[in-house]
């Protein structure tokens, strides 16, 4: 059966089933099933006057989801005077000491030691803390609203909070965000009046109807009243000595959560301090849906559904932002099958898939993983004589024994190589030099051949010196290339990250600020190329070489990881291989390279796209995530065992047939999905299918006429700079002038290309085809119809397929050839054959 796509919708989510956090309302939780109650936190300080702090109950069961019971549970405290427990699960101090909060459910009991002070001692004032969050909260600061690059409205203000000195200064003094310099241009209009605090335009605005972010909070509001007493106080910004306590970092729990339709779920959203304390923000913070058509949340953090479906909660807090994912479950399917695993991979995925309820695929049929694993290790369609062996064969390990096989064929290099060298943009408008490009792809290629450690790649390529092959990547056009420029690129490439946004000004979505940019950037301000050698070097002496200058300060920045730790002074002479040590010892550095070949394998990632690993859009499955890219770094970066691990899982080996339960997931890998084929590979496709190699030419500029590929040379193996392909070219084929952008969307011009282009019409009838070899030794219909099928679809026809192509060649005995033609020209056009399944 031809096979047929569609398009998709997310229906799924769950993370690790430990983990999992179920919400559900109705009573139909029979006791017996109740393993166990938690109160989480376990333990809590509520601390200050008046202050409270949230509780959620959660319930652990025999089919493994936790489950919040905080509107079920009957709650007690030890000390009724100490404070005041809330239905919802929030407790408020009322008088110091310690005091055990009890819950009850379903004959159990789960307990939280609570200390509680009280003191009419308020906490030091912070600009950040105080006002940061509100405005942070109130959606104030973020990126259609003040928070955009320039800001709105005459006012700035930072992401977040993330600079709250900047938020600060315009705010009390005014002035408006420059680019390119730190000074101010135009009036400056302060949002606050001391003399007239309640005609602030921070308070008269955001509580006007008619305000253009709309209304934010009301005329005597909490956030209200806090602002007001902020500017009656001469709206100060605060102490922040070093022995103060700091927010360091906010998480959220749980990191997941699984509801149906009937339940919600309470989030807990804590800050931890410097001094080892932490603070309760569940209430202060905001969220924000990314698909608010799958759940509503409040503004205390109260999840509840709106339809089946998977999303996640950007959860914004003053200074970080966090995330969550929330997953709507179907309906339960009776009698879920077992489902049996082949490596950690599949434990991973299968049970998130069990928690909602969806039921993978069976195992691919032969033909189907031939046809899969023969495109993804090698960018080859096998040839029919190889899909009968294998097809025939009732060796119960031929699949282990066919990936070995793939593994160790020069088909892996070549086809690999071509992957990592669209990766890495091994191409002629960098040196402007035909064998420096070649060079450039050699060690690529090589370093694939010799499966290479990945972070040793990454060494030599980041740290590139001399007039070794990857410094051939520091130019463009043969000048060297802007430290800023290289710095971006290595990060994408090694660490899944875009920070090309924070060049010019804080990122506007994530937390990546300007100085962390030209801090990062700062590594390259040594490096320098004897002029005319192509020689690149970094300065060796103490001072610095070339200074890296703000754009906005002008100020000289100095070497600074993205943690803030500073480069040292005897590490400053080998600046870039120390960058590198940096980048391959975070985590990041092996999650991107984990999750770059599971994209290549199933055609989207775990973070997808595959480079832009950020708060705002996390991973689909992170505990598998983190799982590969421990196995990655314990097994010594290697990526042919990486590759083996992923194609040797029965996820990957799943068919793409669907069940009632699955046929709209398209981002929990239950079963494959088509994806298009790489422009070199689908001509190299149809030139195997039709036995009729490709004539590639070289560009002038790399020999013209004068130099000719040798036979048998495969799309992959041209470099698209020294290469024209118009087929390639329509197909979408990466130029190399960036890292890959994911595959090549439909155009009409390929539709035209399949219409009438030379690739498929002339070759389909060339003499010496397989077409024409198989009429010239007089083959039956229905031997063509078989061989062309294992050639292009590597699967033989169905009964259906055969009895009615055989109808069709008969009809039209005048024209038969024609006909076999038109055949093999749909074949070749259809779905079934330009993408991998």
């Amino acid at each position: 059966m031809m096979l047929k796509t569609s398009h998709f919708t997310v229906i799924a989510f769950s993370w690790l089933v430990s983990l999992a956090s179920v919400s559900l309302a109705d009573a139909g939780l029979e006791s017996e099933k109740l393993v166990s109650l938690t109160i989480v936190p376990a333990e809590a300080t509520v601390s200050g006057n008046g202050l409270s702090r949230q509780f959620v109950l959660i319930g652990t069961y025999a089919d493994g989801f936790n489950r919040d019971l905080t509107l079920r549970g009957d709650w007690t405290l030890s000390d009724p005077d100490a404070g005041d427990f809330l239905t919802g699960g929030r407790l408020t101090a009322r008088s110091t000491g310690n005091v055990t909060l009890t819950a009850r459910f379903a004959g159990r009991t789960a307990t939280s030691a609570v200390r509680v002070k009280v003191s009419e001692e308020k906490r030091p004032f912070s600009f950040r803390r105080d006002i940061g969050a509100i405005l942070t909260k109130r959606g104030c600061n973020t990126t259609d609203c003040h928070g955009t690059v320039k800001g709105k409205g005459g006012l700035k203000l930072s992401a977040n909070a993330l600079d709250a000195k900047e938020d600060f200064g315009w705010i009390v003094e005014g002035g408006t965000f420059q680019v390119l310099t730190a000074e101010s241009k135009g009036p400056r209009i302060p949002r606050v009046d001391k003399k007239n605090p309640e005609q602030s335009l921070i308070l008269t605005k955001p509580t006007d109807d008619d305000h253009g972010g709309g209304k934010r909070f009301d005329v005597g509001s909490a956030d209200y009243l806090a602002i007001l007493q902020w500017i009656r106080r001469g709206a100060p910004y605060g102490e922040e000595t070093e022995g103060s306590a700091a927010v360091v970092k906010v998480d959220v729990f749980p990191p997941e959560i699984v509801l149906e339709m009937s339940g919600q779920h309470q989030l807990l959203v804590t800050a931890h301090l410097s001094d080892g304390s932490t603070e309760d923000l569940s209430g202060q913070v905001m969220y924000v849906p990314t698909d608010p058509l799958v759940i509503e949340v409040s503004d205390t953090g109260v999840v509840k559904p709106l339809k089946p479906g998977e999303t996640s909660i950007l959860i914004r807090a003053a200074g970080f932002a966090v995330s969550t994912r929330v997953g709507v479950v179907q309906e339960a399917v009776a009698n879920y099958p077992e489902v049996r695993s082949r490596n950690f991979i599949d434990r991973f995925v299968f049970a998130k898939l069990r928690k909602f309820n969806v039921v993978p695929s069976e195992l691919s049929s032969d033909a189907e993983f031939l046809r899969r694993i023969c495109l993804d290790l090698a960018g080859t369609l096998p040839p029919p004589e190889r899909v009968r062996e294998f097809l025939s064969s009732i060796d119960p390990d031929k699949r282990n024994q066919l990936i070995e096989s793939l593994l160790q064929s020069p088909e892996y290099v070549d086809y690999w190589g071509f992957l990592f060298s669209d990766l890495m943009r091994a191409t002629f408008v960098t040196s402007n030099d035909a064998a420096m490009t070649k060079a450039y792809e050699d060690w690529v290629v090589n370093s694939i051949a010799a499966n290479k450690p990945y972070d040793q790649m990454a060494r030599e390529k980041i740290a590139a010196t001399g007039f070794s092959a990857p410094a051939r990547n520091l130019q463009y056009v043969g000048e060297p290339l802007a430290p800023e420029q290289i710095m971006a690129e290595q990060i994408r490439i090694f660490w899944g990250k875009r920070l090309d946004c924070a060049q010019c000004h804080n990122h506007p979505f994530e937390i990546w600020t300007q100085n962390q940019f030209w801090g990062l950037t700062a590594y390259y301000g040594g490096l320098e190329e004897l002029r005319g050698s192509k020689v690149f070097f970094d300065r060796l002496d103490r001072d610095w070489g070339k200074p890296v200058a703000h754009p906005r300060t002008h100020a000289k920045v100095s070497p600074t990881f993205i943690d803030g730790t500073p480069l040292s002074v005897d590490e400053r002479l080998s600046p870039r291989a120390r960058l590198a040590e940096q980048i391959i010892a975070s985590p990041d550095f092996a999650e991107a390279a984990v999750n770059r070949v599971w994209g290549y394998l199933f055609g989207r990632a775990i973070v997808a796209p595959v480079d832009d690993f950020r708060a705002t859009n996390p991973p689909t499955h992170p505990e598998l995530l983190d799982a590969l890219a421990k196995d990655f770094r314990a097994r010594g970066y290697d990526l042919k065992q990486l590759i083996r691990t992923i194609v040797q899982s029965r996820t990957y080996q799943l068919s793409g047939e669907p069940n009632d339960t699955n046929r709209d997931d398209k981002i929990n890998y239950s079963r494959a999905l088509p994806r298009p084929m790489e422009a070199a590979v689908l001509l190299d496709a149809i030139s195997s299918a039709t036995g009729v190699e490709e004539h590639f030419k070289y560009h002038a500029m790399a020999g013209g006429a004068d130099r000719v590929p040798p036979p048998g040379t495969r799309a992959m193996h041209m470099n698209p700079d020294l290469c024209p392909s118009q087929f390639m070219d329509v197909y979408g084929r990466s130029m190399r002038k960036q890292a890959p952008l994911g595959p090549p969307e439909p155009t009409l011009a390929q539709a035209l290309h399949m219409w009438a282009g030379q690739t498929y019409t002339v070759k389909i009838a060339e003499k010496g085809g397989r077409l024409d070899k198989l009429l010239a030794k007089g083959s039956s219909d229905a031997e063509i119809i078989d061989e062309f099928y294992l050639a292009a679809l590597t699967r033989p026809p169905t009964n259906e397929e055969q009895s009615q192509l055989l109808g069709l060649l008969s009809g039209h005995p005048e024209r038969h050839q024609q006909t076999l033609q038109g055949f093999v020209w749909a074949l070749l056009c259809s779905g079934e054959f330009a993408t991998n399944h």
